[in-house]
């Protein structure tokens, strides 16, 4: 049995102990959290903490302090850490070396189970997945342009909010009113053979991904944070993404690993990087899904599950 628990900073030992004497767990696991005082005082058999890491603020504030948060992190069976760079931080502060292992990071570890889309486009297929506003004009400009070069490009969108479908099918129409859009909901024949398709539907994002030439991943080009980099490239498909993915820069790094990542600014970006995309093609660098299989391996190694 599994519980899943999630605390608050000021919470104190006592209110943890009297809360888990009621569970008895024998396996404690604290997921990236950088310190939580309170878990000096937890009395489980095991505890962990994984995809451990410290953040460049708080490495300046656990130093000050190091000699106590040596003391607490010292606490834990294993340390299982995303990287290296963060056991080199644990062990600057103080932590025993022995109960730190660089596994990687979980956020990697990925296995989607996605076959191909109802709706399948024929043609160079662009996929924009979890898009806000702000980013669908942009797109539509560059699929502009982009058409103009590749007659047979079809451009996929997948707007974070379905709820928004109807408001980027009226955009679009709006800006390239010579296309012929629809909703995913509007197209009955499994191959869709229009140039711009606007998903409202849920659940079939990871298809389309499956089956693109290229794809971008929103909430980048407008300062969201970004979202997950790392679905279109399980399947090998390359991504382009804007500035702002503050969110997942361990992905973006990860991507670039890989070959996969392409980041974008504007319509220019986007428009230049398909046709390259195009007429190039790609050449990864290694396979998401073997890292994500050796990271998993490595955490099951150290928790001994």
């Amino acid at each position: 049995e599994v519980l899943h628990l999630n605390i608050l900073s000021l919470a104190t030992g006592y209110f943890l102990n009297n809360f888990l004497k009621s569970y008895s767990p024998q396996v404690f696991i604290l997921v990236e959290s950088d310190r939580y005082p309170a878990l000096l005082s937890v009395k489980v058999e095991r505890k962990f903490i994984v995809n451990a890491r410290i953040s460049g603020q708080s490495f300046k504030f656990l130093r000050i302090f190091r000699g106590f948060y040596a003391r607490f992190f010292n606490t834990f069976d294993k340390i299982i850490c995303k990287d290296r760079e963060s056991c080199a931080k644990f062990r600057s502060i103080g932590v025993n070396s022995k109960i730190l292992t660089p596994c990687g990071n979980l956020k990697a570890v990925f296995f989607p189970k996605a076959g191909s889309p109802p709706v399948l486009p024929k043609g160079f297929v662009l996929v924009a997945g979890s898009t806000h506003k702000g980013e669908e004009e942009i797109l539509l400009s560059a699929f502009g342009e982009i058409k103009k070069r590749i007659p047979s490009a079809v451009l996929v969108i997948a707007p974070r909010h379905p709820q928004r479908a109807k408001e980027v099918l009226k955009i679009a129409k709006m800006k390239l009113p010579t296309f012929k859009t629809l909703l995913r909901s509007q197209v009955f024949n499994p191959h869709f053979k229009g140039d711009i398709l606007i998903v409202d539907t849920l659940g079939e994002l990871l298809g389309f991904y499956r089956i693109a030439n290229v794809t971008f991943v929103g909430g980048s080009l407008v300062p969201l944070g970004g979202h997950n980099l790392l679905e279109p490239a399980y399947f090998g498909k390359p991504v382009m993404f804007g500035p702002f993915v503050e969110k997942f820069r361990d992905l973006e790094k990860l991507l670039k690993e890989l070959g996969l990542a392409y980041p974008v600014k504007g319509v220019g970006d986007i428009t230049a990087t398909v046709l390259r995309i195009h007429g190039k093609g790609v050449n990864p660098k290694g396979d998401l899904k073997e890292i994500s299989e050796r990271i998993l391996e490595c955490y099951k190694r150290e928790l001994q599950l």
